[in-house]
């Protein structure tokens, strides 16, 4: 199987390449937040995937915490830190190549959990999916995405298999990767119950297994994410430097989902349709409402405990009061790619369909942010 995810794994990133390049012939350059402004010496195909958060993942490589990059969890930017003084080669291509590495591990773990439960047809369509996915290229670009999928799905596996320390190691890491991470602690809690239902029925006798099993699992899940408080406490005076510092981008504050959504409705009412912004909040708005229909189908066909997962994850940023963002969550719910390859298994031509759309997505979406346009 590992050719064939080598050969998911190429094709796919030199698709996205061959997009970038057709991109320069139809869309203009937007300067703003360019890898170039970083890094001016590399070549146009290595900055480009430094756009937007890449630039501040590579500001704390190089110049450590400040302003506003607090938002932005310590794992990725450490590990490229440690890799570049060992290397002795520039940022970029590190967070790149780290990133396109972990990518590599995330499809031969999510190969393994979907084996688990389905066939090798249904699994090798998932990795398809999610290799071709429009957004996709942020697997390979300076962003921490790749090694949070990776991350995520290794410490559900731990769980199925009922190896909980080996599950809240790799859970400690996922949230030291992206604050998302927390969503494994209810989809975990999820996951102990449903393979304990005969336990919980006599629940007063073996809660010390449930202590030493999920507990465990979940503490150590709950340590990254404490770790970063702790260290922006000790280091900066305040541990919730990282939630203050979404002022940046006006979501800071806590804002209920249903505000969010007449948020948006107005948008749709009052924004120029002339305008990049009104289709990006369509695109924002449009994946929230599939991502959660999405989300239901898993919980009730797949597995309860991954629909949990998928629900969390895109749950918790509509909290910040906007969806921004939104398209590109689904790259770190790796249940919904299981999802949409059993939706599309023996559907040929639905199957064919979302593909050709896939492949039209992903050259628009591709072109735009590689060319200084925000997407997600």
């Amino acid at each position: 199987m590992i050719n064939r995810i080598l050969l998911f794994f190429l094709t796919s990133r030199l698709l996205f390449v061959f997009f970038a390049l057709l991109a320069v012939n139809f869309i203009p350059l937007q300067e703003g937040y360019l890898g170039k402004q970083h890094f001016p010496n590399q070549p146009y195909l290595a900055w480009i995937w430094v756009n937007f958060d890449g630039r501040h993942f590579s500001d704390i490589v190089i110049s450590g915490y400040r302003n506003f990059n607090f938002a932005y969890f310590p794992l990725y930017p450490l590990l490229i830190r440690v890799l570049d003084y060992n290397l002795i080669i520039d940022p970029p291509y590190v967070g790149i190549l780290l990133s396109a590495i972990a990518f590599i591990g995330a499809l031969w773990m999510l190969y393994k959990i979907i084996r688990l439960d389905y066939a090798h047809r249904v699994a090798s369509l998932a990795l398809i999916l999610i290799s071709f996915f429009p957004l996709s290229f942020f697997y390979h670009s300076m962003y921490a995405d790749s090694i949070f999928l990776l991350l995520s799905v290794t410490s559900f596996y731990f769980a199925r298999r009922g190896n909980w320390w080996m599950c809240g190691l790799f859970g400690g890491l996922t949230t030291l990767t992206r604050i998302a991470g927390l969503a494994l602690i209810p989809a975990l809690l999820v996951e102990w119950f449903l393979q304990n239902k005969t336990v919980v029925q006599r629940w007063k006798v073996h809660i010390i297994s449930f202590l030493k099993t999920c507990f465990v699992a979940l503490l150590l899940t709950s340590l990254g994410f404490i770790s970063y408080l702790v260290y922006l406490q000790l280091v900066h005076g305040d541990f919730l430097l990282f939630q203050k510092s979404m002022v940046a981008w006006l979501q800071h504050e806590f804002v209920f989902p249903p505000q969010v959504i007449f948020r948006y409705l107005k948008i749709f009412v009052l924004v120029d349709k002339g305008l990049l912004v009104y289709w990006v909040a369509a695109l924002e708005f449009i994946s929230m409402i599939v991502y959660f229909l999405l989300t239901y189908f898993v919980a009730k066909k797949v597995r309860l405990s991954y629909g949990v997962l998928m629900f969390f994850i895109l749950l918790l940023p509509t909290f910040t009061g906007t969806f921004a963002g939104m398209p590109r969550y689904i790259l770190h719910a790796f249940p919904a790619f299981i999802g949409l390859a059993l939706l599309l298994d023996k559907r040929k031509l639905l199957k064919i369909g979302l593909l050709i759309t896939f492949l039209v997505l992903g050259f628009i979406f591709t072109g735009l942010f590689t060319r200084g346009y925000f997407i997600a």
